[in-house]
């Protein structure tokens, strides 16, 4: 083919390889400037695992010392230093199934300050297969995210408001394909959490659960399974606060028959064994005896159990997932942890905040446990105005775990078809009386400066849909008393997740299609009738 580029465009043009000759020692000043300027962090190791050369963000994001300090060590000896303050250790793994593997491995790790890091290490393979280097490649997914968040913001609040909508719609979605469609997710940082929950399912990685009790920190581990490549395996949950300190090991990994007094002639498989393709969440992990952390920690490392009274190991695959209350990292000082150990449960670390700490979800929260608690007792009870404001400045110390029993214990006693202030238990009142502040806008004496109307308009229109919901067997019912049509009730009890008055939970709206057509047909009998 002929270039018929014009002549002063092919004299404006040389060929990279005249570039070269022409100015000696560019190759390589270039080819470190590539390097050097990278926001993704590299480093070389040879074929045995020395570190030969790094870039500065790969420094910054793994070492943290300066250079002197690293070329020239094993990744084995490296993790020692690096462990306490990065989580090196998952990605030291990384290098040592490439050497093993030769083939590229992808892992995630946590650093302090809950971000998360992707690192990809791939094998540099010589003419015959052999592996000549090892490159690893470190990237913050944290940092990524928050450049798309600032990047919706340039381009316009609209636009980032209809990106947060779908990617709410996407979540929820989610979480009713796995059977947790209850879960209430209202504040940004849930949103962020599950979001980062959506990142990591799938990755090989172990995972720590921190917060105060009854936050749900089981009901998220239980999502990391449900939405991970696991999610076929079994799902075996362990307190081990809940297991006798001479039992805990025969518990938590089996025993062979007869290997102690009172033990089954069977034998006895571990929960271990029983979680052996899925994954074991171990709640409580800061009761575990330390002689039983030192046996844990030798399970991460090779993934294989030692029954009780066994003479051979058998080797299980199996995702742990851990959760605390406390502070393992002072544990970990005071000598009642091991530190080892706990930089190994926390590759990715995840902080389930307090109630007090998501406002946005509590409304939410008491109304959906309103609903359910109606529909398993039968009843029909409603939330005033003044007790929704006192249920919303209180703290819940016991989190959703006392939001939940609150709610229905209240539906339970209340005197009438209406929750009201008197309802309420003494000490949650006493601890409200500067509640008034938090009333809805529209019943404040002064109209606040700013409000979101959508959501407020939102909020009415759920109010009165649930309340003439209670009085309708049908959605063909309620469209004839609201004066809108049928398919416009249907879309709405989805969207704000409300049950006609039935005592069947048949009713829901998002029944499979022939259920639900049932339902309406025998409602539109029963109005015909009437």
């Amino acid at each position: 083919m002929n270039d018929t580029r014009p002549a002063e465009d092919k004299a404006s043009r040389i060929s990279p390889e005249v570039a070269i000759e022409t100015h000696p020692g560019w190759q390589k000043s270039l080819l470190d400037a590539l390097i050097n300027t990278s926001v993704d962090g590299l480093g070389i190791f040879d074929a045995k695992g020395f570190l030969l050369d790094f870039n500065p963000a790969f420094l910054e994001r793994v070492l943290g010392l300066p250079r002197s300090k690293w070329v020239g060590r094993h990744v084995d000896e490296m993790v020692c230093e690096v462990v306490a303050k990065k989580k090196w250790g998952t990605a030291r793994t990384a290098v040592r199934q490439v050497m093993e593997g030769r083939r590229p491995v992808t892992v995630l790790y946590g650093v302090e300050g809950s971000e998360i890091m992707i690192c990809t290490v791939s094998p540099h393979l010589g003419p015959n297969g052999e592996i000549l280097h090892i490159i690893a490649n470190v990237r913050n997914i944290t940092q990524l995210n928050d450049l798309k968040y600032q990047l919706e913001m340039e381009r316009g609040h609209a636009e980032l408001d209809d990106l947060e909508k779908l990617h709410a719609g996407c979540l929820q979605g989610r979480l009713e394909a796995v059977g947790l469609g209850d879960i209430v997710i209202e504040s940004p940082i849930m949103h962020k959490i599950f979001s980062t929950i959506m990142q990591i399912a799938d990755f090989e990685t172990t995972v720590l659960l921190e917060g105060e009790t009854g936050t749900g920190k089981g009901v998220i581990a239980k999502f990391i399974h449900r939405v991970s490549r696991r999610a076929e395996g079994p799902f075996v949950e362990v307190n081990c606060g809940a297991l006798p300190e001479n039992l805990v090991e025969s518990e938590l990994y089996g025993y062979q028959p007869g290997a102690f007094t009172g033990s089954l002639r069977s034998g006895k498989k571990g929960l271990f064994e029983l979680a052996h393709g899925g994954t074991i969440f171990l709640d409580e992990i800061g009761e575990l005896p330390l002689s039983s952390q030192t046996k844990l920690l030798k399970f991460l490392d090779d993934k294989a159990i030692h029954p009780i009274g066994g003479t051979s190991r058998r080797q299980v695959d199996v995702r742990i997932i851990t959760a605390t209350n406390g502070n393992l990292r002072e544990m970990a000082e005071a000598r009642q942890f091991r530190r080892d150990l706990l930089y190994r449960i926390e590759e990715i670390p995840l902080y389930v905040p307090a109630v007090r700490e998501r406002r946005e979800d509590l409304k939410a929260l008491i109304y959906s446990f309103i609903d359910q608690f109606n529909r398993r007792f039968g009843v029909d009870r409603a939330l005033g105005s003044e007790a929704l404001c006192v249920l919303l400045g209180y703290d819940y110390p016991g989190n959703i775990r006392e939001l939940k029993n609150l709610v229905g214990q209240l539906v339970l006693i209340a005197e009438g078809p209406e929750i009201t202030v008197h309802d309420l238990p003494e000490h949650v009142r006493k601890s409200c009386s500067q509640a008034a502040p938090l009333l809805d806008p529209m019943e404040r004496d002064q109209i606040p400066q700013h409000m979101d109307l959508r959501k407020e308009l939102d909020e009415i229109e759920r109010r009165l849909l649930t309340r003439y919901a209670r009085q309708c067997q049908s959605t063909y019912d309620l469209a004839d008393r609201l004066g809108v049509g049928q398919s416009t009730i249907v879309r709405k009890l989805q969207k704000y997740r409300i049950f006609l008055n039935s005592r069947s939970s048949d009713s829901k709206p998002n029944l499979p299609g022939a259920r639900w057509r049932q339902r309406e047909a025998e409602g539109r009998r029963s109005t015909r009738r009437a």
